[in-house]
């Protein structure tokens, strides 16, 4: 079969290439994949600059991905061919630490990720392993039957964007929220936000966001956009909110001045859910968070709660996925479609592993 392989540690180790079908093993799950979606962290692999030395490869990469079970081992009942599904990713999980004996799957110190610890779905098969879906069933989702593969394919910064503001946010309908990054995370972050019934949807980004970004921001969800290299970003917000002020901020950024702005924008005992990440150090005091009582929460994934809730939205029509596609490509176009993401020219980019 054709897939993208990381070949090994190092930039541009990534090959377009013909590899095995995967074996099904008699409690494993077989899929064809129908859709795949390129992350942003999917650029790490690429280019390398993910930390820590700690994967075997070569590995077949990405994460985000939906497809059709073709094959079933002898002994699952759960799954038949012919089932819609897409994957939360999870490859491997323990089952036995207390993030897996509470739930909280995605926790586990032992887990590996599809597409970037194990082999994942940009590719035309992609295999689910007995032991996970035995240790964590919900892994694995049916697509409603009203939603599209390229749809289902973009579920994880959907979950993602939901967790931030309903189940980690505690947004309540009315209030005011402000997202810092108009990338994916930040559009579904909107996306949940409006769902919520907030009141105020503050997009704030950079100049090169408003051709493409804001646009796209103010259709999903936002009220207004902010451009932060332009105007005095904790002002502006400031003033859109009004008297109600800022209850949750979500930083789909992570570069340090955004969380001191966010700490000078957020009213006193509000949240702040930090998705964004940078290497660069905190270089401010946080004693004006502690002064306000803003409490700020690390945001990581999504569990089965963000999957059933994203899923009955999708279902539902409440979740406009196609809006946030700005390309479609034939997998072997996969080098094109990281260029366009790493350019900002993109949103989300789908790879069709049949459009061969």
């Amino acid at each position: 079969m054709k897939a993208v392989i990381k070949k090994d540690y190092g930039p541009y180790e990534l090959e377009y290439t013909e590899i095995p079908k995967p074996v099904v093993g008699e409690n494993d799950v077989l899929i064809k994949v129908k859709a795949a979606a390129i992350c942003g962290s999917d650029l790490g692999l690429y280019y390398d600059t993910v930390e820590g030395k700690t994967v075997d490869y070569p590995i077949v990469i990405g994460h985000e991905f939906a497809g059709e079970i073709c094959e079933t081992g002898k002994n699952v009942t759960r799954w038949k061919k012919g089932d819609r599904v897409v994957s939360d990713n999870t490859g491997y999980v323990c089952g036995e630490c207390y993030a897996c004996g509470s739930g909280e799957y995605l926790f586990c110190s032992h887990r590996k990720g599809m597409g970037n610890d194990m082999d994942g779905g940009f590719a035309e098969y992609v295999k689910i392993p007995g032991q996970v879906l035995q240790a964590f069933p919900n892994c694995l989702y049916r697509i409603p039957d009203n939603a599209e593969f390229e749809d289902a394919a973009m579920m994880d910064p959907c979950c993602n964007g939901y967790k931030a503001v309903i189940q980690e946010g505690g947004l309540l309908p009315g209030q005011n929220v402000v997202v810092f990054g108009a990338g994916a995370l930040g559009l579904f972050s909107m996306i949940a936000a409006k769902n919520g019934g907030a009141g105020r949807i503050i997009a704030v980004g950079m100049s090169e966001d408003e051709k493409v970004r804001f646009p796209l921001a103010k259709k999903l969800g936002a009220t207004d956009v902010v451009v932060a290299d332009k105007e005095n970003a904790i002002e502006r917000c400031r003033q859109i909110a009004g008297e109600e002020g800022v209850a949750l901020i979500i930083d789909c950024a992570g570069a340090p001045i955004v969380l001191k702005q966010a700490i000078d924008i957020v009213r006193n005992g509000g949240k702040i859910v930090k998705i964004g990440y940078s290497k660069n150090p905190v270089d401010f005091s946080l004693d004006a968070m502690a002064l306000k009582g803003v409490s700020l929460i690390g945001h990581m994934g999504y569990d089965s709660t963000s999957w059933k809730n994203c899923l009955r939205l999708l279902e539902k029509g409440e979740v406009d996925m196609k809006a946030l596609i700005s390309h479609r490509m034939p997998l072997s176009q996969w080098k094109e479609g990281i260029e366009l993401v790493k350019n900002k020219e993109a949103t989300k980019v789908i790879l069709l592993p049949e459009e061969e």
